[in-house]
């Protein structure tokens, strides 16, 4: 008998080491995700204690479709690096060419398998540019333009189809506010709050409980004068895209005066940042390297910011990938920040 509970001993060891650390393998999980809100300045789960969200960027739902990976394993690797927050990029020129519909199809995938992992879900309305001013980033300007009218339809719907869904928690309005001034374009701070406000009663008058999510202006890093003139809308999460290139040293002054001052009165969140110490894309925003991360996690830390990193994909034209293959391996940015999510 000793020998045969020996014998089922080591083949059960054998069977737990080939499939790794507990921690790499997340299962699904039947507990629903608690509704969240914004009390003060902080994001609460339902019995009002405070809650800071850990996770990740991914690339466009249609890339990765047709890049031959939007599966449900996609999915549970996030969830196996340990993501809480997954932020779900949808770009105007997708939506028109693959029509709400098609859309929706993708997000309802998205939240599905996000949901059945555990993790919360951030829509994200992926322009760049200056709504106000019609001009938009360049060399994406046609795939990114968009306008009042079509963000409001966008979120209205959005609202609507998820307004009992506690794990699409929150709504980023416009990925990332920019005057373009060296295109004509002008936009202040007090403009594009107007606007967002106007995007925000939509989105409420279909779903009170979403939390929308505002940038700043230039690139969603500066929001300086939201603590003078807030948005007119309650319940509201800033966004800051903090990437490197945004600031000069030192960067935790530079980041006060920016936007960490604004987290005493509302809830600030990250959205959007990360590095690459070999990027050659667009090195005077993204390159860096841990040091950097290190900094701008300590300085969330300490304001009880989430953040959701850039980008859980590796494919061409898109910067600070966090994996080198479709196996998952990590790249530098990927190892630190998959260390941070279990932290």
């Amino acid at each position: 008998m000793k020998r045969l509970l020996l014998a089922l001993l080591i083949v059960g060891l054998l069977i737990l080491s080939s499939y790794g650390n507990a921690t790499d393998q997340p299962t699904p999980t039947a507990v629903p995700l608690p509704l969240l809100s914004v009390q003060g300045n902080k994001i609460v789960d339902q019995a009002g204690k405070s809650i800071v969200l850990k996770g990740l960027n991914i690339c466009y739902p249609s890339i990765v479709k047709n890049d031959g990976h939007w599966t449900e394993d996609y999915f549970k690797q996030l969830a196996s690096w340990g993501t809480k927050l997954v932020r779900v990029p949808i770009d105007p020129g997708s939506y028109r060419q693959m029509g709400q519909k098609g859309a929706f199809e993708l997000l309802d995938q998205a939240v599905d398998w996000s949901k059945k992992y555990g993790m919360y879900v951030m829509v994200d309305w992926h322009s760049i540019g200056n709504p106000i001013s019609g001009i938009f980033q360049d060399p994406w300007a046609d795939e990114l333009k968009t306008t009042d009218a079509e963000m409001k339809e966008f979120w209205g719907a959005v609202a609507d189809r998820y307004k009992g869904e506690p794990a699409v928690a929150f709504y980023e309005v416009f990925n990332e506010p920019a005057g373009l001034e060296y295109k004509g374009g002008h936009m202040t701070w007090a403009q594009w709050r107007d606007m967002a406000d106007g995007i925000i009663d939509v989105i409420y008058a279909h779903n009170p409980k979403a939390i929308p999510v505002v940038g700043g202006i230039n690139w969603a890093y500066d929001l300086k004068g939201a603590g003078a003139e807030p948005l007119r809308n309650k319940g509201v999460v800033y966004a800051c895209h903090p990437y490197s290139g945004h600031a000069g040293e030192p960067w935790e002054e530079s980041w006060e005066r920016d936007f960490g001052y604004l987290a005493k009165i509302h809830p600030v969140m990250l959205t959007e940042f990360g590095f690459d110490p070999h990027d050659t894309i667009l090195p005077s925003v993204y390159k860096a390297d841990t040091n950097y991360g290190k900094r701008i996690l300590d300085f969330a830390k300490a304001r009880g910011m989430s953040w959701t990193a850039f980008v859980f994909y590796n494919g061409s034209g898109w910067p600070m990938p966090l994996f080198k293959d479709w196996n998952y391996t990590p790249t530098e940015s990927g190892a630190f920040f998959k260390e941070m999510l279990k932290k």
